[in-house]
């Protein structure tokens, strides 16, 4: 597959604000907002050059848009999206001239994951490993190809009224052929499904999203989310120093198949976790077949000295050694002034 080409080109735009009614590049007419979050807004509009089809349109704000290194995110999607054809990933759609940054991309009638555990709560055990299996199939195809989507949770799952399934944002997935990005503080991701090496602070590989996935079934199946706590940094320091709550202590009607399933897929050394999405794929479509090994007999729970060591290493690396690193930096270029 050809390597993707990076835009350098930086171009905020700070025209009229888009909205219902508006048609813009000539092309797309917008027709409703979809949503409006913090970073972008997502409209539904009509593609004038395609018979007036149904398409998304995702506009960054202007705040993304001259922020260079959130606006690269931005183009990392685009161009990421563009190499990928696969039956449950999100489809972009080619415009080769852009008055303004945005994003075009097939429009899905239905509801995201997350709308349905919000209204549903618990999955039948069937249906949950289902949609765990499609996700993996497209977790497959993108580990194949040497990308790490890094922000698997419901929000980013489109369950579509016609029975199939999208995974969807891919702006801070990781991929060898696009440059890297740097970030300063926390890895970027959601805590409440974030692999523990990405806590802190690695950069991950395809077993990182197994472990989201294995997190976002652990939720279908009982109903909860694993670790979840009011305080940001106690989900993230709770992640790394213990495991969660026996499955089916939550649900008694869980098989123990699907419990070894999710179990698997969560466990915090990665070297622990299926090798591949490829693996974890045929278990969840033949539970019957999983070997039982007893995984939830050796579940450690989160003690408060665990945690309490846990917390201070995490402050140390996030918070000291950056520190450390610029007095060290500092006392480098005086000395090399100093000499002259």
């Amino acid at each position: 597959m050809p390597a993707l080409q990076e835009t350098t080109a930086f171009r905020p735009f700070a025209g009229s604000k888009l909205g219902p009614g508006t048609i813009l590049d000539g092309r797309f007419a917008i027709t409703e907002v979809i949503s409006d979050g913090g970073m972008a807004a997502v409209f539904k509009a009509e593609d004038l050059q395609d018979g007036n089809r149904p398409v998304a349109l995702k506009v960054p704000h202007h705040k993304i848009e001259i922020d260079v290194e959130l606006y690269s995110r931005f183009q990392r999607e685009e161009e990421m999206g563009a190499s990928l054809n696969h039956p449950s990933i999100m489809k972009f759609i080619s415009v080769q001239e852009k008055s303004r940054p945005y994003l075009a991309m097939e429009f899905l009638a239905g509801e995201t994951l997350y709308h349905v555990l919000s209204r549903r709560r618990i999955l039948p055990e069937a249906e949950a490993l289902d949609i765990a299996a499609r996700v993996c199939e497209a977790l497959a195809y993108l580990h194949e190809r040497g990308i790490v989507h890094r922000d698997l949770k419901p929000e980013n799952i489109m369950l579509c009224r016609d029975g199939g399934l999208r995974l969807m944002d891919f702006g801070i997935a990781l991929y060898p052929q696009c440059r890297r990005l740097t970030f300063i503080g926390f890895a970027p991701g959601t805590p409440h499904y974030m692999a523990p090496e990405r806590v802190n602070g690695k950069r991950g590989d395809g077993r990182t999203d197994i472990y989201s996935l294995g997190a976002m079934l652990y939720q279908m199946l009982s109903g909860v989310i694993a670790f979840n706590h009011e305080d940001i940094s106690m989900i993230m320091n709770s992640r790394v120093t213990g495991d969660a709550e026996p499955l089916r202590k939550i649900n008694p009607h869980v098989s123990e198949q699907a419990e070894e399933i999710v179990l698997h897929a969560m466990e915090r050394d990665p070297d622990k976790r299926y090798a591949s999405a490829a693996e974890m794929a045929a278990e969840l479509a033949n539970p019957n077949a999983v070997q039982l090994t007893g995984r939830w007999k050796s579940l450690q729970p989160s003690t408060p000295w665990r945690r309490a060591l846990r917390l201070w290493r995490t402050i140390l690396f996030w918070a000291v050694i950056p520190v450390v690193a610029q007095v060290l930096l500092f006392f480098l270029v005086w000395h090399h002034f100093a000499k002259k």
